[in-house]
Formats: C-alpha cells, sequence, structure tokens
C-alpha cells in the first residue's frame, strides 16, 4: 500500500505539501492509514493519506482530521503558541487536502467519518481566516 499512496498522492503530504527527497527516496513522507488497519481499515489508497512525519503523528493522535469536501479538521483540543505550531497545524483549519492525483478514488466517506468519530478529538476549529 505504501508505494501505491505516495505515488497517488505524487509523494507529497496531503496536508502541507512537503515533498523532500534524498535521491529518489522520500524522506519523512508516510502512508497513513485514515481507519487503522487494527480496525479493519483495509490497504486500500482510498484507506490512504501521503503524509509528512509531523502530519502523521497529529492525525494519528487526532489533533488533525478530515472534514467534509475533503478539507482538513483541526481540533480545538490541540494547543501550540509557537509560530510553528500555528503555520504547520492551526492555520491548516478549513484548508484542502492536496491529491490525490485525478483518476485516483479520493478518501472514503466511511473510513473519514471512523476517523472522526473515534480518533479527532472534540470540535473543529472555525476554518483560518
Amino acid at each position: 500500500m505504501r508505494e501505491m499512496v505516495l505515488t497517488a498522492y505524487e509523494y507529497q503530504c496531503a496536508f502541507c505539501s512537503y515533498d523532500g527527497m534524498i535521491g529518489t527516496l522520500p524522506v519523512g513522507l508516510e502512508a497513513a492509514h485514515v481507519r487503522w488497519w487494527a480496525f479493519d481499515g483495509p490497504d486500500d489508497v482510498d484507506n490512504g493519506l501521503c503524509l509528512c512525519s509531523l502530519h502523521h503523528k497529529l492525525f494519528d493522535k487526532g489533533a488533525l482530521g478530515l472534514g467534509d469536501g475533503h478539507r482538513i479538521l483541526v481540533s480545538q483540543h490541540f494547543v501550540g503558541r509557537s509560530p510553528a505550531a500555528r503555520e504547520h497545524a492551526t492555520a491548516l483549519a478549513g484548508r484542502p487536502l492536496i491529491g490525490p492525483q485525478p483518476g485516483i478514488r479520493p478518501i472514503a466517506s466511511a473510513h473519514r467519518s471512523w476517523h472522526t468519530s473515534q480518533v479527532f478529538h472534540g470540535s473543529p476549529r472555525p476554518t483560518a481566516a
């Protein structure tokens, strides 16, 4: 699944577009399950996101999620006062996902709903202005 997901998202983070590589090897990019494998999440592209390491961790901890229209949710429970936390997390509220490539199925609503109800913490922050 890893290579299929990374290819579907053209080797860039679906949240921030980070695309670091050393030669031809991606660095800091990971295939993330939306509905976790341990909870019957399939190894399918419509259950995966290409995320940088930071956004993968924030997504798995419920600080970030996916809303209607494939827009990024940021939990009101997430606290970060630094400029880096604002730029790399809170400012993402309401932004559209980057990818997948045209012709590739986006995240299935059932997987997105599972993540929102089982992983995402609390209510989403209002959309960034």
